[in-house]
């Protein structure tokens, strides 16, 4: 099982006074903002994901407009026809009598239903959402990635500005005690102006530090689609959560999940129905229609000029000579799926090149990690040595704040190892397609 461990940087090495230093200017009460509501955010939020999303929603309109013209197709259609009033005709028989001839009605009311059946209508439209699909799925994998990048950073400069007000508040103390040591002529001017110097130095970082932090908060908010001027307050820390997984079970999964494959697969199934279509062109092409006429001149209702008739229609078209356009047409179809199969082989290295590669990057970070845990507890204890000293009276100041300086780059070492295994880590993520354990 993968081995789960959190920890919050930096850690303080000794219990030190309140900073005796400027406080920045009030502000809003922070938002508490965990990694998991960060992702939700950007997938719901990002404005990138909003027009890949569209994209799928266009394909799938057009789906349903491509289905609906392969379906039986019907119309019915009405005119009503008002003619010049005509004359009676009188016609005299053999017997003497007349036979008189009404005029034909004026009015003419006339209906015809059409139904048309269409017999093939391809199959690109489909291969168009499953290619949509596929860039949404990218285009949330990257986001993902980005937001994972951008919350890291802020947890790296917040632990930097951790940091820099620990390295303040020891300055300050350590001011506090040289003036004291220096009045009561224990020690020399040199140990006050030393301490005084540091002091400085720790409030200049502790100003570019605070900066750090206001840079990423607003780099993630504007991820998050977020007011830029909005506090963020990360509620998760750093997780060194080891991956188990053997490598070439890796890349299996990143060849079965990652949607730039998924993409080129779809493009290869549009190849494919091209081919059929422009195969299509040298056979024998069939449509199949019928019509039904009804006329009358007593509107719609039955009577004695009722008319109606119907017809089908089977038509056959074959084109004998087009001067070889079908079978270049074939061909070009062709070439394009090769093409798409080589695209695919491609993708599938430069796949199995990003996972090798995210991977050794992490097992880097982890050993990385693991020195910098080492050299922090080396710094720690140089430091706890160097304050007994000077306690004792054999150490000077100078040992002690070159110790406190090694302390807080040991400190910044291990939040910038932290930030390097995480960012790692969801790269491997980004490279498998998929959460890894």
């Amino acid at each position: 099982s993968s081995v789960v461990a959190v920890i919050l940087v930096p850690a303080l090495l000794a219990a030190a006074a309140p900073p005796v230093v400027a406080q920045a200017p009030a502000q809003l009460q922070p938002s508490q903002l965990s990694l998991a509501e960060a992702l939700r955010l950007a997938l719901q939020q990002n404005q990138q994901l909003r027009v890949a999303a569209f994209e799928v929603a266009v394909a799938r309109a057009q789906l349903a407009q491509s289905r609906a013209g392969g379906a039986i197709q019907g119309s019915v259609q009405g005119s009503y026809t008002r003619t010049q009033e005509g004359v009676s005709t009188t016609i005299p028989d053999s017997g003497g009598d007349v036979i008189t001839i009404p005029p034909p009605s004026p009015n003419l009311y006339a209906a015809r239903l059409i139904l048309q059946y269409p017999l093939y209508s391809g199959g690109r439209i489909e291969a168009q959402i499953a290619m949509a699909e596929a860039n949404l799925k990218g285009a949330e994998a990257k986001i993902v990635f980005t937001i994972r990048q951008a919350y890291y950073q802020l947890l790296l400069a917040q632990a930097g500005f951790d940091s820099a007000n620990h390295s303040v508040a020891q300055a300050a103390e350590n001011l506090r005690v040289a003036r004291a040591r220096v009045a009561s002529g224990v020690s020399p001017k040199f140990d006050e102006v030393q301490a005084d110097v540091a002091l400085a130095t720790a409030r200049q970082v502790q100003v570019r530090a605070r900066n750090g932090v206001a840079q990423a908060m607003q780099g993630l908010a504007g991820l998050l689609n977020l007011a830029l001027d909005r506090t963020l307050a990360p509620a998760d820390g750093f997780a060194v959560i080891v991956v188990e997984t053997p490598l070439d079970l890796l890349i299996a999964q990143a060849l079965a999940t990652r949607p730039e494959l998924a993409e080129v697969r779809a493009r290869q199934a549009a190849a494919q129905a091209g081919i059929q279509l422009a195969e299509s062109g040298g056979r024998l092409n069939l449509g199949l229609s019928g019509a039904f006429d009804y006329s009358n001149t007593n509107g719609f209702i039955p009577g004695t000029t009722l008319s109606s008739s119907w017809s089908v229609t089977l038509a056959a078209t074959l084109s004998i000579l087009d001067g070889g356009l079908t079978m270049e047409r074939i061909n070009e179809a062709r070439q394009r799926l090769e093409q798409l199969k080589a695209a695919e082989l491609s993708q599938r290295q430069a796949i199995e090149l990003d996972v090798r590669q995210s991977y050794l990057n992490l097992q880097s970070a982890r050993e990385e990690l693991t020195g910098a845990d080492a050299l922090q507890a080396q710094a720690a204890e140089a430091l706890r040595i160097a304050n007994v000293r000077f306690a004792a009276g054999v150490g000077t100041s100078l040992e002690v704040l070159s110790a406190q300086a090694s302390s807080s780059q040991a400190e910044v070492a291990k939040a910038q190892a932290l930030f390097t295994y995480n960012v790692a880590r969801a790269a491997l993520v980004r490279a498998v397609g998929a959460e890894v354990n």
